[in-house]
């Protein structure tokens, strides 16, 4: 091929984009991987405080309708060291047990990244402090005020849980019940202790999220505690999922990808037929060589490709009615129609457990200790360099009644901030899309402001952040079906557009991403095999997700 010819052509760097992008330049296609932005990670990038207020200013000008981020506002005051901060657009964790934690063993792309555990997992109760819940099951048994008979039905439930729970009885016809429920009717657990279960170990998004689903996470809670430390949940440097993703870009072009940044595609065609017979009276019978021409703004030369992968926003008019989207990985669908989120940098730690020898005060309060909370501090407050509280419904004054809450907290451990900072990500699911009247602001400023009461210094209560940004983001549900239909088309077809992310929680997004990119493998290997398929080959042997890596690499990779 010459330079300017590819196998396939991937648009956008998404998150899901790098990793097929990787996976298929190291299973020997030549890749070249588009984007219109000038730096990596698309929806999923992270950005220094300068490129992200400079996303911010971008989104909040935007006037296309169909653009995921909406009713984009900022502070004035920039904090200084603008440039030591990475800034994700989607705040995640790692489960130390999932695909993508796999995907970067066996790719090697661990060795391009870094990592660290999550300090703790809290829940925000009604009389305003944020309690410790567990990272394993020995932890419930710390706790004295608890009783005994509580503790027998709580064990066996999470012994339930982390086991094998196909088939089991208790499960049998109650898949799609509410977790909430499943957990006191079942399991005959105490209203507190199935919220805290539902929404701080099974990162349930609302009361009536069915149990299957929940169940799943929580296992995976259970199952990751303990692999590379107390904790579940790993952070990735310098700004988390985004910094993946361009390790993930890394990985294929040092198999060969090539990378055009800051370049918006100006025109998708396909190429017309060449003839291979002689006979000019003869129909044609062959292919065009390359199905697909691309043109890029300012760049000299035309690329051609036989596949293209394309997130749903580059999608062109003129070839919309030939893409194949893949369908969604994710076997729930969440009733949620928006996400509001805020970005908020702080300089002061916050306390997320609550003073020691203190009596709890609220059903919430006595449900933490109940699972697991740490004992309270004599005149003293812990803190966290990296942290999630959650905010169940109803918890926080002018709330939602009926989503919970996330916050994120990431310090300067994570390498993503300077000395004494730390960057807050709110994210709060909305069931419908608010009116434009209603702002992103005024959803989220009652979390924010219970956050920022959580000074590990009472005397510099509240906190007063230094920078904050609120947004609106419209869900994939509602985005993908405004951009391209699903396909049911069961063919190999030659333009395929990956799902978009859906709305979930922290730890299932890079996950998600990983099975969605790993689909999109598959699909684009059977293009391929379907086009020009060798002699003899066995169609049913699946080609490798990632090729093995040798002995030394993968020791090298398991040294985080």
């Amino acid at each position: 091929m010459e330079e300017s010819q590819f196998d396939v052509v991937i648009f956008g760097t998404g998150l899901v984009e790098s990793i097929v992008a990787a996976a298929l330049s190291k299973a020997g296609y030549k890749v070249a991987h588009i984007d219109s932005n000038s730096y990596y990670g698309g929806d999923e990038a992270s950005l220094s405080l300068e490129e992200f207020i400079k996303w911010a200013d971008d989104a909040s000008h935007s006037s296309d309708p169909s653009s995921r981020f909406q009713s984009v506002t900022r502070s004035s005051d920039i904090p200084p060291q603008s440039r030591q901060y990475s800034i994700c657009l989607q705040p995640a964790v790692i489960s130390a047990v999932g695909p993508l934690i796999s995907s970067l063993i066996m790719s090697g792309v661990a060795k391009y990244s870094g990592f660290r555990l999550l300090d703790c997992v809290s829940v925000y109760d009604s009389s305003g402090r944020a309690r410790s819940v567990p990272g394993s099951k020995e932890d419930i048994f710390k706790s004295k005020e608890i009783s005994l008979i509580e503790k027998r039905r709580l064990m066996r439930f999470l012994t339930f849980a982390a086991a094998d729970f196909t088939g089991k009885k208790e499960l049998e016809g109650k898949q799609t019940m509410p977790f909430l429920d499943f957990l006191q009717s079942v399991f005959s657990l105490s209203a507190e202790i199935s919220t805290v279960i539902a929404y701080s170990l099974a990162f349930c998004m609302s009361a009536v999220e069915p149990t299957l689903p929940s169940l799943q996470r929580l296992q995976k809670y259970l199952r990751s505690g303990g692999r590379y430390g107390p904790s579940p949940f790993l952070i990735g440097h310098y700004g988390g999922i985004g910094d993946i993703a361009q390790g993930f870009c890394r990985a294929a072009a040092v198999s060969g990808g090539v990378y055009i940044l800051a370049r918006k595609v100006t025109a998708v065609t396909q190429a017309p037929l060449s003839k291979t017979t002689e006979n000019e009276d003869a129909a044609p019978t062959s292919k065009a060589t390359f199905n697909y021409a691309i043109d890029l703004e300012d760049f000299p030369d035309t690329l051609s490709c036989n596949l293209i992968i394309s997130s749903p926003s580059y999608v062109p008019p003129n070839i919309r009615d030939q893409a194949f989207q893949l369908p969604s990985s994710s076997g729930f669908q969440s009733n949620v129609g928006s996400i509001a989120r805020c970005i908020a940098i702080i300089d002061q730690a916050l306390s997320i457990r609550s003073p020691e020898n203190e009596m709890s005060s609220s059903p919430e309060q006595d449900t933490a200790d109940a699972l697991g909370a740490s004992p309270p501090q004599v005149s003293q407050s812990t803190s966290a360099d990296s942290a999630i509280v959650f905010f169940p419904p109803s918890s926080v004054a002018g709330g939602s009644v009926t989503h919970s809450a996330t916050a994120l907290i990431n310090g300067e451990g994570s390498l993503s901030t300077p000395k004494g900072k730390w960057i807050v990500y709110i994210t709060l699911p909305l069931p419908t899309i608010p009116e434009e009247s209603v702002s992103s602001e005024s959803i989220v400023t009652p979390y924010l402001d219970a956050l920022l009461s959580l000074s590990v210094d009472p005397s510099r209560t509240p906190i007063k952040p230094l920078f904050t940004t609120f947004f609106l983001e419209t869900s994939a549900a509602t985005l993908s079906t405004s951009i391209i239909e699903t396909s049911t088309n069961t063919n190999p077809c030659s333009y395929i557009v990956p799902p978009t992310l859906s709305v979930a929680p922290l730890p299932d997004i890079p996950d998600e991403a990983t099975i969605i990119a790993e689909s999109t493998y598959r699909e684009a290997v059977k293009f391929f095999r379907s086009r020009n398929k060798p002699i003899g080959e066995d169609e049913s042997e699946d080609l490798p997700f990632w090729p093995p890596i040798p002995a030394e690499d993968d020791e090298e990779d398991n040294e985080w």
